[in-house]
């Protein structure tokens, strides 16, 4: 079959379909299929296995089974409550009998009429003597010589209500085997034959009807294999370009010198490793592009600070983009506290700001007078523009999307990109997600400054800990207190911000307290962190919209209310807030299963960052032929990044060779428009 006729097929729309009509076709474009192509590349999100086909006499209660038989008859009994019923279906197949029993089915009496042999997927249990399944799957049998696929190892495919499993398993068979052929090879042969891939077509057959779980496991590899190396030909091919463009030298002039001299403390050894690695990057006439990697404390903030300033000896513009007010706020002040002494226009732009500041600050980027300008979303607007925008620094950037970083960075001459991180990511996944970058970890932190402490504690605590929080506050601490919500939901007991807000006022009445979160205007959340940091305020009861950016010394104890609700990371980010000082620091976890959570135990025993994103990894698990759920960053559909760390490697080398050998020319046409695409994405 020629490439037309087959995309032809492929771009067929569901809704053209025997059997799909209007309703639902609805539905499955609400799960993004539209077209036959979608519903071949729509993996089953699970697996069921039931190769174990039981007669009825060896079942094992609690172990699922396969049964085949016959219909020896059905009753049916009204229960209490309107239409309600219960349905009893006796089977046999020669060997024993089985009652298979359903609620509320209609119509499912004359569907299992006597002598109507069908196949059944459920768990016995024993009951009087007699095998019994509540609610199993069910089909009848229509040709007993004909291979059934309601046995085996059986997809469970992510649906949506009104769209049964039976119904979707049923569509996707059939168009896999009538047009799994028809999909376009997207690796170079060459490729295929290196690392003994198997073809797409028959790779995404087994995927959908795996024949056993090595033909599972080799199309699954095949898949993953596909996803990393066109992410990393896309990420070389974007590194490949920026290093044939040029960028203002970076040099350590006045400024550079100045503002490093003027440090009340020495910078560590990993802070000072970090600037050198930059600025040899700098003076080559090359774009930057380089991921800043730091532990919550390590001093990423001063390294961004260090770069600007050698940014403005050579009389360029530095962006400073941050995901929140409240971050970019900390490091307006920040960077200006460093530089503005030296002379160097410093200022911070974002929604709420007033009209004639705004304009001042646009007028400041466009005439150059500013030469450091941080904002939030603001930054990204088509008004803001730069005289001459030598650099963007985007902090917590995994918090902003490719094209949100792509608008930034065009313009004439590429500026340098420097990216940081609070979020400690694992080497291997960290050079695949961002293989277009160079990475820098900043390992040591300030001297002086001690690991926070971390105690779980339960509810049964609660009066102890506010004694505890009375005094530290007493001795000149501060105290945030994190919940997982802001208000109260019915029927949920997950504590909220205001709730939490409104009893702690009445508990600890001397002690003078703020609110924060989300739902708030901007304005107030600003008067709520800056009553903290200058101690109007004491307690700060809050969301995690204070997991990164505030920055306040003399905050001492941070209490993290349902930390089973976070993942370790986030804690782990919640509990950099505290600590930063002179004073030591400690984290309540107030847990209602202290005694029970393995993860938080791990959390607590560690202040490593790496260790701990490592743990959170490991903890959520890489998904198995029975569960293939995936926690990947990148949004594959089958790759995972911990599982699979070998195969991201040699996809990475693989693509950098063919890359440097063949080029994108080369490359089949399918893959060309998935590449073309990507960057499309990016650069748009």
């Amino acid at each position: 079959m020629d490439r037309k006729t087959a995309e032809k097929n492929l771009s067929l729309p569901l809704s053209a379909l025997k059997g799909v009509g209007p309703r639902r076709s609805a539905l499955l474009e609400k799960l993004g299929l539209r077209t036959v192509e979608d519903m071949l590349y729509l993996f089953p999100r699970r697996y069921e296995d039931r190769r174990s086909v039981k007669k009825i006499t060896e079942l094992v209660p609690g172990a699922p089974a396969v049964v085949y038989a016959t219909v020896c008859g059905v009753d049916v009994r009204p229960l209490p409550g309107r239409g309600r019923r219960l349905i009893t279906c006796r089977l046999s197949d020669g060997s024993g009998f089985l009652d298979a029993v359903w609620f509320n089915r209609r119509g499912l009496e004359n569907t299992l009429a006597k002598d109507t042999p069908v196949a059944l997927y459920g768990t016995p249990s024993l009951r009087s003597s007699v095998f019994e399944m509540t609610e199993p799957e069910f089909e009848v049998v229509k040709d007993k010589g004909e291979k059934s696929p309601f046995a085996g190892i059986v997809p469970v495919y992510p649906s949506t209500e009104g769209l049964p499993q039976k119904w979707f398993r049923g569509i996707a068979r059939a168009l896999v085997e009538q047009h799994h052929n028809q999909a376009e090879e997207e690796l170079p042969s060459c490729l295929i034959e290196k690392n003994t891939l198997m073809p797409i077509s028959r790779a995404i057959y087994e995927m959908h009807m795996p024949e056993s779980p090595e033909s599972w496991k080799e199309a699954r590899r095949r898949f993953a294999y596909g996803e990393l190396f066109t992410l990393q030909l896309t990420l070389a091919a974007s590194r490949k370009e920026r290093a044939e463009s040029s960028a203002v030298l970076l040099k350590r002039g006045a400024l550079f010198e100045a503002m490093t001299a003027s440090l009340p403390f020495s910078l560590t050894a990993s802070q000072r490793r970090v600037i050198d690695e930059i600025f040899a990057d700098g003076a080559s006439g090359r774009p930057i592009s380089r991921l800043i990697q730091g532990d919550v404390g390590s001093g990423k903030t001063l390294v961004a600070i260090a770069f600007a300033a050698g940014l403005c000896d050579s009389g360029a513009q530095c962006a400073v983009l941050a995901p929140t007010e409240v971050l970019a706020e900390q490091l307006h002040a920040q960077t200006a506290k460093y530089l503005a002494p030296l002379g160097v226009g410093c200022a911070l732009i974002k929604s709420q700001l007033p009209a004639r500041e705004r304009r001042a600050v646009l007028s400041g980027a466009a005439d150059g007078s500013l030469s450091v300008v941080t904002g939030t979303q603001a930054l990204l607007s088509d008004e803001i523009k730069f005289k001459n925008l030598g650099a963007v620094i985007i902090d917590e950037q995994q918090r902003f999307g490719v094209r949100q970083r792509a608008r930034l960075l065009k313009s004439g001459a590429k500026p340098h990109l420097i990216m940081m991180s609070a979020t400690p990511i694992p080497r291997t996944m960290a050079l695949t997600l961002y293989g277009d970058l160079d990475i820098s970890v900043i390992e040591d932190k300030p001297a002086g400054r001690a690991p926070v402490e971390t105690r779980i504690i339960g509810r049964d605590q609660l009066a102890k800990l506010l004694r505890f929080i009375a005094a530290e506050i007493l001795s000149g601490g501060r105290v945030y207190w994190i919940c997982p919500r802001v208000e109260e939901d019915d029927g949920s007991d997950l504590p909220a911000a205001v709730k939490r807000f409104e009893w702690l006022e009445k508990k600890l009445p001397p002690v003078k307290m703020s609110l924060i979160h989300g739902q708030m205007e901007s304005s107030d959340k600003e008067a709520a962190i800056a009553g903290f940091r200058s101690g109007l305020s004491q307690l700060l009861v809050g969301t995690t919209v204070l997991e990164v950016g505030v920055d306040v010394p003399e905050a001492t104890v941070i209490v993290i209310e349902s930390p089973e609700r976070y993942g370790l990371s986030q804690l782990h980010q919640l509990r950099g807030r505290v600590g930063r000082g002179t004073r030591r620091g400690l984290c309540v976890l107030l847990s209602l299963l202290p005694e029970d959570n393995e993860r938080l135990r791990i959390f607590a025993s560690t202040n490593d960052g790496f260790e701990i994103a490592k743990a959170d990894l490991e903890l959520r698990g890489a998904g198995e032929i029975t569960g293939t759920a995936q926690h990947g960053l990148a949004r594959f559909r089958v790759a995972d990044l911990q599982k699979d760390y070998l195969l991201a490697e040699t996809a990475r080398d693989d693509a950098r060779e063919f890359l440097e050998k063949e080029g994108l020319e080369a490359l089949p046409c399918a893959m060309r428009e998935k590449i073309a695409a990507m960057r499309a994405e990016e650069l748009s």
